[in-house]
């Protein structure tokens, strides 16, 4: 076998550090898919606490309510983030994609959920 033209050898570097780059793409995109869900239970979490109290949540500002939910994140809660993560990717569907973020069209219909 010949050796490589310089083309090729260009091609094949090319190749490879577009392979490089699409996998640290992939990977902070599965954090930052972590995080926000963490976040998200945490807050969930913290709102649900609230409300069995029987306090309302809008008498708590958004920074408080962070606060709290940031106090309460532990491994358990990455961990139910990562179930949460692997369930939605089985089922195909994703929160970013979800039709209620985009100008609450489903409202009138029931479809989307409340926001406190």
């Amino acid at each position: 076998m010949a050796t490589q033209s310089y083309r090729e050898r260009m091609k094949a570097q090319r190749a490879a550090a577009r392979v490089k780059r699409e996998a640290e793409k992939a990977e902070r995109h599965r954090h930052v898919a972590l995080m926000s869900e963490v976040r998200r239970l945490s807050l969930e979490a913290v709102k649900a606490n609230i409300r069995a109290r029987g306090d309302r949540v809008t008498l708590y500002t958004y920074a408080q309510l962070r606060t709290q939910a940031d106090a309460m994140i532990g491994p358990w809660l990455v961990a139910m983030a990562k179930e949460n993560i692997a369930e939605r990717r089985l089922m195909g569907t994703s929160v970013a994609h979800n039709s209620c973020s985009k100008g609450r069209s489903n409202d009138s219909q029931g479809l989307c959920p409340s926001i406190d």
